[in-house]
């Protein structure tokens, strides 16, 4: 069976719901998704399964819920892991708090987390929380290795300072301040290579 992650957005402003749905229409459509696409049902949302989740999920959440969704995995974690930078980076654009649901994590500190203007409830930011190992994004022809900033040997790593994440495909390797900036120019890379050696 495969892995589902849940994800909720809280505390925006009405007026702020147009802005959400359209960033989330601009991630899901900037990458390549090995499982289900990203998507955001909000209160403003106009097709049919979108409304219904909605109205579903606010009677289980509450009045403060302003997006919520779920996305199916096809074994390819930087899916799970550029659905968690784009709710982080959504708590801290809007000041909202984000949630994550991911039952089936093998991360037991993982499988729920929260977060308020892009902080987990302790105060750290969310690559504290993550596994310091590099994740591996395996493609057509080959694979692409991420190293988050709490990876000890990325020459980027500070422990409790915001730091670099690495990538390595082929012999290139290359920093971003960012996973999501990483991964677009990982993929840009690739596609590049792709083109040249097809």
């Amino acid at each position: 069976m495969r892995r589902v992650l849940f994800y909720r957005v809280h505390d925006l402003a009405p007026a702020q719901l147009r802005e959400l749905e359209r960033d989330a229409e601009e991630f899901a459509t900037s990458r390549d998704w090995r499982g289900d696409r990203f998507w955001l049902a909000t209160a403003v949302s106009v097709d049919l399964f979108g409304m219904e989740y909605f109205r579903h999920a606010s009677n289980e959440e509450g009045r403060s819920l302003a997006g919520a969704g779920f996305i199916k995995l096809g074994g390819d974690e930087t899916d799970a892991l550029a659905t968690l930078f784009f709710l982080d980076r959504s708590s801290q654009r809007f000041q909202a708090r984000t949630v994550i649901k991911d039952e089936d994590n093998p991360i037991a500190k993982l499988r729920h987390l929260e977060i308020r203007a892009g902080r987990l409830p302790g105060g750290m930011p969310i690559e504290e929380a993550l596994a310091a190992r590099p994740v591996i994004k395996k493609m057509e022809h080959g694979a692409i290795t991420f190293y988050p900033p709490t990876y000890r040997p990325n020459p980027y790593f500070r422990r409790g300072k915001p730091g670099m994440w690495g990538f390595s495909l082929d012999d290139i390797r290359d920093y971003a301040p960012s996973f999501l900036e990483a991964e677009a120019e990982a993929m840009r890379i690739y596609r590049g290579f792709r083109h040249l050696r097809p």
